[in-house]
């Protein structure tokens, strides 16, 4: 490949925060791995099954197309399974329970100890929700309740809390840590004190002598019944509810700009149930399994700060249809919304709290001040009261998710304008986001004459430069004729590039993995070529936000283990982007890259202007040469440095123990004003040459 540079730039300077990401609560155990919260099921809800659509999603259906087929639910056959993503049964003690499958009818209950008179049950009556579990041990000797999967490590002090009643007999409560699969011999005992018949806090520290996984037991005495709730054990380092190696990772990888709560998760929160100390758990909607709620506002948006972002939430936009569905097709939209037998999909609940739209709005400003308010407001002094003074000043809203499940194209524009005089006459500095993939370019142009003066940002998906183009062109003609300046952010995008063919391991004949798919070096790759596509388009676009975060089936760019934390391919990818030192694209004379193309080069200028930003993809199986001419500019001969990215594979992957993406050194060297060099398979590199000043 021969190439001449030029001094022509493709646009204005690129957006610093194209190096973005995206949390969704309720979806894919994300936040749980995240979490500092070391408890499955700390308050011992029944556990509702996931729905159909977080089975599809995790492809655990043999035939996405038969609904009907096998379901797996032995989690540990996927190349993306690990620690994080047990569902550890609670289990009359000494006992031992091992894995426990996924299934519908799942409990992650085993009642009866099989040595000892121990039974455990649930019943009603809790403190943290509508159960708390009894332990009945009719032995002669401690025993109790139990949870497998603990990872310990020596340098850190484990920190249990929990509340417990006696409903017969008494004596003292002991917290202890035994090593997975075994019943004797403890390695750590903590005396807890006795309880009365009312619920008492307990509390203790418990240490290990070495790392690796045990066995939290709470002992209850001989001959007793005790009922406990709102058990909590997290490590002493945990950051604003995070484990610490969650947050260093994120910190590596450097997303901008981080939205959260959602997604579909996004469109049936009410924010209030996360924040607090009394936050209660609930039924996760529109996933299916429990919300715990321990991770909320103030952690995430905490989350954010630690690692170098900033947030963008994604709001509840109230309507009537929520009540009964989370589908309601076009047909049916005229149809009555509080007709439970309505021709829709359904979520099976009554939600009636987020039908009104002027309700939602208000809702959505009191969330607004709780986030940027100072203590003079309400929200702030809410704020405040839960252990953060300083204002979040959360500057991007987005205006839910997915939005024709439930709106029209006008209906839902309208309502933007109904939300953002709510929230900005709260604070008119956030900026508002109004939804562009749902309806088509047509209607957009309708929406913008609706909501244009009140919104501040389109929140796009998708991935394909000749839609980009479009869109930016709707919003560039807008702007000119009103003197808006509205910007193309992507809140969501996955790189399904077309290189596809390689990432997919067959299921059938007629049937491939996606999951497989997400965590290769292949599909890292792809969204390369996607990021130099949006560096190209300057900042008219403002974030995009690649889906997901963490530890959703390795569609994420970090996994976070119960032993540790680790960057995945796309992770280490996205670092690249977040550090890079490319300021502005400059036109290749006679090139423009198409996205699907297996190399591409892409020249830029970096801040100071005294250096070019060499960025080079080859996403194919074979090695390439590049000379690029660089004679427009005032280069001295000589070698640069730089950095590369590769793996020997297209499904080359990295897991906790095995980093098979690697990050090397790399040079290339300048000969009358030209760069001749070897471009390697399947690597993504990028070499800073200096300009002579």
């Amino acid at each position: 490949m021969k190439l001449k540079a030029s001094k022509q730039y493709h646009g204005t300077p690129i957006s610093r925060k194209l190096a973005s990401n995206f949390i969704e609560l309720g979806y894919g155990l994300q936040v749980e791995g995240m979490s500092a919260e070391m408890f499955f099921n700390r308050s011992f809800e029944p556990f509702y099954p996931y729905r159909m659509i977080n089975k599809l999603w995790f492809d655990l259906l043999d035939d996405e197309a038969d609904l009907g087929s096998r379901c797996e639910t032995d989690w540990r056959v996927f190349d993306w399974y690990h620690s994080s993503y047990e569902h550890n049964a609670w289990f009359a003690f000494p006992g031992v329970a091992g894995y426990q499958p996924v299934c519908d009818d799942s409990t992650f209950i085993i009642a009866d100890s099989p040595t000892e008179d121990v039974h455990i049950e649930l019943v009603k009556g809790g403190v943290h929700g509508e159960y708390a579990m009894r332990v009945t041990n009719n032995s002669k000797t401690a025993a109790g309740l139990a949870q497998d999967g603990k990872y310990c490590t020596p340098a850190t002090t484990y920190k249990f809390k929990g509340k417990v009643r006696f409903k017969a007999g008494g004596g003292d409560l002991f917290a202890a840590l035994y090593r997975e699969g075994t019943t004797t011999d403890p390695v750590c005992t903590a005396p807890l004190g006795a309880a009365g018949e009312k619920f008492t806090a307990v509390s203790a520290d418990l240490r290990v002598n070495e790392a690796g996984r045990y066995t939290f037991a709470l002992l209850t005495p001989a001959d007793s019944v005790v009922v406990c709730d709102d058990f909590s054990l997290q490590p002493d380092d945990a950051v604003r509810g995070f484990k610490k190696n969650a947050v260093e990772a994120g910190r590596y990888v450097g997303p901008k700009v981080i939205r959260w709560p959602g997604g579909c998760f996004a469109s049936f929160y009410d924010w209030r149930s996360g924040v607090g100390s009394d936050r209660q758990p609930s039924y996760s909607y529109f996933w299916g399994g429990y919300q715990y709620n321990d991770i909320g506002t103030d952690e995430l948006a905490s989350y954010a700060e630690a690692v170098g972002g900033e947030s963008m939430i994604c709001v509840n936009v109230y309507h009537p249809f929520k009540r009964f569905y989370e589908y309601v097709p076009p047909e049916s939209l005229d149809g009555d919304p509080d007709d439970p037998g309505l021709h829709a999909a359904r979520h099976d609940r009554d939600l009636p709290q987020f039908t009104d739209v002027e309700q939602g709005a208000a809702d959505a400003a009191a969330w607004v001040q709780y986030c940027n308010g100072d203590e003079t407001t309400e929200g702030g002094r809410m704020r405040a009261a839960n252990g953060r003074v300083k204002p979040y000043n959360v500057k991007y809203w987005e205006m839910d998710n997915e939005i024709h499940r439930w709106y029209t194209a006008e209906g839902y524009a309208q309502a933007c304008v109904t939300y953002s005089k709510a929230m900005k006459a709260v604070d008119p500095t956030i900026k508002i986001g109004m939804i562009s993939y749902c309806f088509g370019d047509g209607a957009l142009v309708r929406m913008l004459r609706i909501a244009g003066e009140h919104i501040d940002f389109l929140a796009d998906r998708g991935f394909e430069e000749k839609d980009l183009q479009n869109k930016l062109r709707i919003i560039s003609e807008y702007n000119a004729e009103h003197g808006t300046d509205i910007k193309y952010c992507n809140t969501e995008w996955l790189p399904l590039n077309g290189a596809d063919v390689y990432n997919m391991v067959p299921r059938s004949q007629t049937r491939t993995n996606k999951c497989y798919m997400f965590s290769k070096w292949s599909y890292a790759l792809d969204a390369a070529a996607t990021m130099m596509m949006w560096q190209r388009h300057g900042d008219a676009i403002d974030f995009v936000n690649y889906n997901n975060l963490a530890n959703t089936h390795s569609q994420s760019v970090i996994e976070t283990p119960k032993e540790g934390a680790y960057v995945t391919a796309p992770g280490m990818m996205m670092h690249m982007f977040s550090s890079t030192r490319a300021y502005r694209t400059l036109v290749i004379e006679g090139y423009h890259a198409s996205r699907t193309d297996p190399v591409q080069v892409q020249l830029s200028v970096d801040e100071a202007g005294d250096a070019l930003v060499l960025n080079v993809l080859d996403r194919s199986e074979d090695d390439d040469e590049l000379e690029l001419d660089l004679s427009a500019f005032d280069v001295a001969d000589g070698e640069c440095g730089g950095v590369m990215l590769c793996g020997d594979s297209l499904l080359s992957m990295n897991t906790l123990n095995d980093t098979q993406v690697k990050e090397t050194p790399a040079t290339i060297h300048v000969r009358g004003g030209r760069v001749v060099m070897a471009v390697k398979r399947l690597s993504f590199s990028e070499f800073v040459i200096p300009l002579k000043r």
